[in-house]
């Protein structure tokens, strides 16, 4: 994700509800950064995005909001596999058992609109 494209709001005028702080709200970053974010702007959500994710957090109180779904009008489905232990699998063998889990998730290892899963 690069950084200096995102829709960074002016957050940084805006009040936090829970604490009133005038410099602790951040905009939430989601997915893995490319370069080191402005953490006087933007604060890590995380590598998972859902229905309804924060746009906002204060780094003062923890306080999170302004709730928006990232994945409006898409066909949502929830894949699930059953893990296996890996504590006495092989280098080796851990790498081919997270190729074999990543295609049962992703359907042979595709995603996309394309995708028409049955759940």
């Amino acid at each position: 994700m690069d950084v200096s494209s995102h829709g960074y709001s002016d957050s940084m005028s805006r009040v936090c509800p829970k604490c009133t702080s005038v410099l602790g709200l951040r905009e939430i970053i989601y997915g893995l950064p490319v370069e080191p974010i402005d953490e006087t702007k933007f604060a890590v959500g995380g590598c998972f995005i859902s229905d309804k994710d924060p746009s906002l957090r204060c780094i003062e109180c923890g306080w999170e909001g302004e709730y928006i779904d990232s994945t409006p009008n898409q066909n949502k489905t929830i894949r699930v596999a059953k893990l296996k232990p890996i504590a006495d699998m092989s280098d080796a063998e851990i790498d081919e058992y997270a190729k074999v889990l990543w295609g049962k998730l992703t359907k042979n290892g595709r995603s996309g609109k394309d995708d028409n899963p049955k759940s």
